[in-house]
Formats: structure tokens, C-alpha cells, sequence
């Protein structure tokens, strides 16, 4: 039995990048890499639905943020904040970062990776919560399952279709209740990702999302469907961005039934190619800034 691919594999993309022409024309498999470190990688992300959508994957083969060694922790806040520093100067625009720690969210073989993804320069507190309470309301988050009919309903679409149009009637019992942003702030935000061992190590998965605003962020144990973060952001960005909801609304027109936030349904090739080109740039001209940093954590912009 051949084994599965490793999709995040630093090998393969280190491979690539060294024979991989610029400009890129098209995206592959591992022809994404931006930069790397002593002990992390950086690529541009698939699913690029706003611009500067970046990976920080570890270079060792570990599935979780929780499992890095302590001494290696500062040299993931440098990153963060490299790339934070970058989307702010050429796109003009906030910065979230998210993690479904555990998730094996490839399909099996999986790395520690937190996502990077850009938010409207006018995004706010508010904007985040709502989004946050409005992916749990989606996926129906807390609530265990549906009995209708004398049927037990546990699959979260027949759960929604009977949620949503059949919840006020005798016939059903819904055990559980949705869950909002309150009832996920269980960890502490400002201890990932060390405070989430214990959890780990037992099997457990988590899920981390910080806006920047501790009130709008979460660390949580309790285990949604993966892409979470994604759709948050997707949410934020149908609020605030008037061009990308009248994008969004015909990608849904031509296939309503395919959720656009999912990176398997859309790839979104030329953000992806776009982020490349000004990351690389961008972290050449943050060089100066940066130097010390670069030089500790052995920095190299490919």
C-alpha cells in the first residue's frame, strides 16, 4: 500500500523551489513556497479568497502548534508578526491568525500550520463576534443532534434542514444549544499554543483564532469541522467588502450549492500567484526593519 502524500511536506517544497521558474504562471502542487526559517516555512495558501493569504508550516513533522518546542515559540511570533507588518504595508489591511490544532485537516499526513489571512482595515470588534456567532449558527455548533419522527439526526445537513424549517413544531427535540463566541473562550488566548498539551496529548483537538482584540478571539477545546477560521473571514469580508459580496453572490448564482470558502471548491489561482510575488517582495524591503531577526532565526526570502 503506497503511503499518503505528505501535502505540507518542507522536503518537497524546498525541492520545487529550486527549479520552479518565476514569475509563476501556474500553481501546483508545492511551487507556493515564499520564505522559510531555522525551523518554519512560509507559503501562500490555497482557497485565496483575500489577498496575502499565508501558511506558516513547521519545517519537523509535527500535527499541531501545541507540540513545537518552547524555544521556538519567539521565532513564531517573529513570523507573525513579519507577515502582520507586510499585508498592513502593501495591502492596507488587518491581519487574523487561526489554527485547528490536531485537525489533520490535509486528509491523514499532516504539519503544524497556522493560516494568516487579511481582513478589512475597517474591521472591528463587532464585525468579528458577529461573524464568529454567525459560522456556529452555520455548522450548528453545540447542538448534539435531532430527534424527528422517533429518528435520531446527527448529520449536520439533515440537522439543518430540520432546524431551520421544522423547529418549531412537536415533532422534533433538539438537544443541545448553539453555541455563541462566549462559550468558546475556555483557554487562555495570549497561552497559545503551550496551554493546549495537556489537551492534546490525551487526543484532544482545539481550535485557535486570534483577531488581535481578546474580546473577538478564541482558544477553545471544543472540536468543530475544520476551515473554521476560513469561514469567518469569509463572513467578515461578505459584511464589509462590497466588490467581493457582488463577486461572491455570482460564484453562488453559476453553483449555490458549493460553499465558496472551502479551499477544495475554490482555489482562487491568481491571489495565489499575487501573494507570492508580493510577499517576496515585501519582506525584502522589511529586510532593514527586520535585520536582527533575520539573521537569529536564519530568515530566507526564496
Amino acid at each position: 500500500m503506497d503511503l499518503v502524500k505528505d501535502q505540507l511536506s518542507w522536503e518537497q517544497f524546498k525541492s520545487y523551489s529550486e527549479k520552479t521558474k518565476k514569475p509563476l504562471k501556474k500553481v501546483t502542487e508545492f511551487n507556493r513556497l515564499i520564505a522559510h526559517s531555522k525551523n518554519f516555512f512560509l507559503i501562500s495558501g490555497y482557497g485565496a479568497f483575500t489577498d496575502g493569504y499565508i501558511l506558516i508550516i513547521s519545517k519537523d513533522f509535527i500535527p499541531s502548534y501545541g507540540l513545537i518546542k518552547k524555544n521556538e515559540i519567539e521565532e513564531v511570533k517573529f513570523l507573525i508578526k513579519l507577515i502582520k507588518d507586510f499585508i498592513s504595508n502593501k495591502y492596507d489591511r488587518k491581519t487574523v491568525a487561526f489554527e485547528h490544532g490536531m485537525c489533520a485537516c490535509i486528509g491523514g499526513l499532516d504539519r503544524a500550520h497556522l493560516h494568516l489571512m487579511s481582513v478589512s482595515k475597517n474591521c472591528n470588534q463587532k464585525n468579528v463576534k458577529d461573524a464568529i456567532n454567525q459560522v456556529l449558527y452555520n455548522r450548528k455548533a453545540g447542538v448534539k443532534y435531532i430527534e424527528y419522527n422517533n429518528y435520531k439526526l446527527e448529520n449536520l445537513h439533515d440537522i439543518n434542514q430540520i432546524y431551520e424549517n421544522h423547529k418549531n413544531t412537536e415533532k422534533i427535540k433538539i438537544v443541545g444549544d448553539i453555541m455563541k463566541i462566549n462559550d468558546i473562550q475556555n483557554l487562555p488566548i495570549k497561552e497559545w499554543p503551550m496551554v493546549t498539551l495537556s489537551h492534546i496529548t490525551k487526543g484532544g483537538h482545539y481550535v485557535f483564532f486570534d483577531s488581535g482584540d481578546e474580546e473577538s478571539s478564541f482558544l477553545t477545546i471544543h472540536n468543530f469541522q475544520t476551515q473554521f477560521g476560513r469561514e469567518v473571514v469569509f463572513e467578515i469580508e461578505k459584511l464589509l467588502d462590497k466588490k467581493f459580496y457582488s463577486e461572491i453572490k455570482k460564484l453562488e448564482k453559476s453553483n449555490p450549492f458549493v460553499e465558496i470558502w472551502r479551499w477544495q471548491n475554490y482555489m482562487f489561482e491568481k491571489k495565489i500567484i499575487k501573494t507570492i510575488e508580493d510577499a517576496s517582495k515585501g519582506f525584502k524591503n522589511l529586510q532593514k526593519k527586520y535585520h536582527q531577526d533575520f539573521k537569529k532565526y536564519q530568515f530566507q526570502i526564496i
